[in-house]
Parts: structure tokens; C-alpha cells; sequence
């Protein structure tokens, strides 16, 4: 173990309280981000509909069914309520240009380096995140599902410059004060935890414990080890589910690629990706007995 390992484990953390109010765009943006302007193109792009996109899209591929498209993109998942892909803008040796889907992601990262799409706005792509899928996620739940008595909580395991950007967010949104507890594997006593009644708590200065309604979660290293997969009063999003279907494990997301890709293809619909190998621990391992022997 590494002297950094050793001091990261024998710190005592505790979540950090951010009151409504206390959102600065100088501590969740890099200065690149603040003092730039958003290309014209992509900001054209970001203010289309899903009909005006159909409609452009199937003048460009006249082979798509329109109708199956605009189902797609209406679809509503259960638990994936969020998710940003990773695209290569790619061209073929005989100069066809494609966007081709790297991997999708279940944890919303990048705000901090995306210029704003609307002029003096200050909260960026933080409010439109909280505005139009943390909160209705969370009102919709609520008429459904008996929430515990508690806060919000930001839980995180890297980028503290965004995990605090959505904290402040939250707090101003909600105006009420949230709570941001780093939360990773290797910690011994970490700042969160789950009680007996599967409801989230986070650790404050004083060693009390804050019992959350809800949690917006920026942990992304294998965070099914120390959240529970389902069944949690306290509700989160993106629930773990959502990295174990794909958001986290690219053998499956591989998979699921392929099978939609099989389903769409009737209708003109494909999605463009790389080519994954899988097991490949297995062909390592079967290579090396056959070198050995």
C-alpha cells in the first residue's frame, strides 16, 4: 500500500453541507468552460425536439421508419433514467462519416467542461440535469412510493469540482441544504452508510448521522460493492441497476448493442460501435498454457 493509499484510509471524512444559494460557477467549471462560447452547430443541435431530429434524420436516411424512431426516443427506461454516451465522429478509408457509439455512461460527467447553451447562464448544464430528471425522478417516485423522512445527498467517488456543482444545484433547486459525502471502496469508516431500515445516512461533523430521502450519485468504481443493488428506501439515482445492465459493465453493454442492433434492423435503424472481445481473460490465460506447454 502506497503512503497516499495509507493517508486516504486513516482520514475521518464527513459529508459537506452546501445551503441553497451557494452555487459559483469559478469552483464548478474549468475557466476554459467559463469564458467560452458553445459552437454554433451544437447549439443549434441541443435546441432541436425529438420531431424537428426525426425529421432531419430520416431526410439524411430515407430507409428509417420514422414511426420506430420516434418511439425510441420517447422510451422512457424504468431505472436508467440518465445516461450520456461517449461518440467517436469517425470517417471509413472510402470516406463515409459516421457518429460511432463508444460506451454509454450510467454517471453524469463533464458538466465542468461544457460551455453554457444559454448566455449568462450561469448553473449550465447542472440545472437542466436536476431540473428535468433528479426532480421529476424524484416527484414521480414520491406520488408512487413512501420516501423515508430525511435530506439529499450527493455521494461521490471522483470530480469533486462537479459532484459539488450538483450539490450547490440541488440545494438551489430544492432550497433546502444537501449534503456531499465522498464515498469509496477502500475507505474503513466511510462517511455513508445504510441503516436497518435500507435508508442512507451520511456522516456530519460531530459524528451525527443524517438519515436522506434521496441521493444523486456520482460513484463510478465498481459502486455495486457498497451500494445495494435494490430494494433501498432511499431513493437513488442512477439506482445501481443501471451500471450492472450496462452503465458500468461493457461485456454487457456490448451485448445488449448487439441485441438491439438485431431488433432495429428491420426498420433502417443501426447503431454504429466497435467491435468488443469478450473473455478476454479467458483467451490470455488460454494463450499462456499453450505457450507453457
Amino acid at each position: 500500500m502506497t503512503s497516499n493509499e495509507e493517508k486516504k484510509q486513516s482520514v475521518k471524512r464527513y459529508a459537506q453541507i452546501y445551503e441553497p444559494d451557494s452555487f459559483d460557477a469559478e469552483n464548478h467549471f474549468y475557466q476554459k468552460a467559463i469564458n467560452a462560447q458553445m459552437n454554433s452547430i451544437v447549439a443549434n443541435f441541443m435546441s432541436l425536439g425529438n420531431d424537428r431530429i426525426i425529421s432531419r434524420y430520416c431526410h439524411l436516411n430515407p430507409k428509417v421508419d420514422a414511426q420506430k424512431l420516434k418511439e425510441i426516443l420517447s422510451y422512457k427506461p424504468s431505472y436508467f433514467r440518465w445516461s450520456g454516451c461517449d461518440l467517436f465522429n469517425v470517417t471509413t478509408q472510402s470516406g463515409t462519416r459516421n457518429m460511432v457509439l463508444i460506451e454509454t455512461n450510467s454517471c453524469p460527467s463533464g458538466q465542468k467542461s461544457m460551455p453554457s447553451l444559454v448566455e449568462h447562464d450561469e448553473y449550465g448544464g447542472y440545472k437542466q440535469l436536476i431540473e428535468k430528471t433528479f426532480k421529476p425522478y424524484l416527484e414521480e417516485y414520491e406520488k408512487k412510493h413512501k420516501l423515508p423522512e430525511g435530506s439529499i445527498a450527493v455521494i461521490y467517488d471522483k470530480n469533486p469540482m462537479e459532484a459539488s456543482g450538483y450539490a450547490a444545484t440541488i440545494a438551489d433547486v430544492f432550497k433546502e441544504k444537501v449534503y456531499l459525502a465522498e464515498f469509496y471502496a477502500d475507505d474503513p469508516d466511510p462517511p455513508v452508510r445504510w441503516n436497518k431500515d435500507k435508508v442512507m445516512e451520511v456522516r456530519i461533523e460531530g459524528d451525527q448521522w443524517i438519515p436522506c430521502r434521496a441521493a444523486f450519485r456520482y460513484v463510478t468504481q465498481k459502486p455495486w460493492n457498497r451500494i445495494p443493488l435494490v430494494n433501498t428506501r432511499t431513493l437513488i439515482l442512477n439506482p445501481i441497476i443501471a451500471c450492472l445492465a450496462g452503465g458500468r459493465n461493457k461485456l454487457l453493454a456490448s451485448k445488449a448493442y448487439n441485441f438491439l442492433g438485431a431488433e432495429l434492423e428491420p426498420y433502417g435503424i443501426k447503431l454504429q460501435f466497435p467491435k468488443t472481445i469478450h473473455n478476454v481473460e479467458k483467451v490470455l490465460f488460454k494463450n499462456l498454457s499453450l505457450i507453457i506447454e
